[in-house]
């Protein structure tokens, strides 16, 4: 028997649900999880800066039963799962646990809560995906500013060259994590990364993106994140200066008390352990 956390991604969709699922890995790690990506990209990014070591790529979450045998235990993330997939995943695992119902949104790596230098004064991440370039025709012509531009993984090639215009420093995608620790002023379109700002004790302001809705906007409210507007970069920076010039009083996200789940998946994995492994691999959602 094993644990499994599937997590949506692709480069449309970017990382945001892999964050979650990752931070939720290594809080489970003695579970031995293995993390199943969306992409095959992702995986290999979770594998190399977010401190997993199991994972795997494997397209739609609707492959899983040609991984896992029956009776293996599902964590996913992903918001496109119909009541129906839901209910066919449930009768072929023992236990199946959905992020943002069985489990909270606001999950955050654990490394996030804690004292951390202060190396940058602002930063900008706009998210890991611009597949439409929004971002970089929205920063086309504008002033350049004295802020890092913290790169996104799912990023076009190009797009570094065109960027360089707009901000002082360009920084890597591989250090996420570090930036969002030591910038004292983060401006975001990711809800996920403004809440991972506000855990290392940053300010974090939002703004939406305009080519795609973002995910978990109540989540502004609940822990009073501010959002920056505009139609250009120029506005949208505008906006981001006055509101830090007077920053509110926001809620810090809490670590997210593992204890339970860890317990009650070890015990069921204690139930199962001198039950034989199926002999029965012929399950396909086709035949449902």
């Amino acid at each position: 028997m094993e644990l499994f956390i599937y997590a949506k991604s692709s480069h449309r969709d970017g990382l945001e649900n892999v964050r979650r699922a990752a931070a939720l890995c290594n809080m489970l790690e003695v579970c031995k999880p293995t993390l199943c990506t969306g992409d095959y990209r992702a995986a290999s990014i979770v594998r190399e800066t977010m401190g997993v070591a199991r994972t795997m790529g494997i397209d739609a979450m609707g492959n899983l039963p040609h991984t896992m045998e029956r009776q293996d235990i599902l964590i996913y993330d992903n918001e496109d799962v119909t009541e129906e997939m839901h209910e066919e995943m449930n009768s072929f695992c023992s236990r199946v646990y959905r992020v943002g119902e069985a489990i909270p949104m606001e999950m955050v790596e654990a490394e996030y809560f804690g004292t951390f230098e202060t190396k940058r004064n602002k930063a900008l991440f706009f998210g890991d995906d611009d597949y439409k370039k929004w971002f970089l025709d929205f920063c086309e012509g504008s002033q350049k500013y004295d802020f890092a531009l913290l790169n996104g993984n799912y990023f076009f090639l190009d797009s570094a060259a065109v960027l360089k215009n707009s901000f002082a420093e360009i920084v890597d995608e591989e250090e996420y994590m570090q930036t969002l620790q030591e910038t004292k002023y983060l401006l975001s379109a990711s809800v996920q990364a403004c809440l991972e700002s506000l855990a290392a004790g940053n300010a974090a302001v939002y703004f939406q993106r305009g080519d795609k809705e973002a995910q978990n906007i109540a989540l502004l409210k609940k822990y009073n994140i501010p959002t920056a507007s505009g139609d250009t970069l120029d506005a949208v920076i505008e906006s981001f200066e006055n509101i830090i010039t007077a920053y509110p009083a926001t809620n810090r996200p809490e670590k997210y008390e593992v204890s339970a789940l860890r317990e009650e998946i070890l015990a069921v994995f204690e139930s199962h352990k001198n039950i034989p492994k199926s002999l029965d691999y012929s399950y396909d959602y086709a035949d449902k």
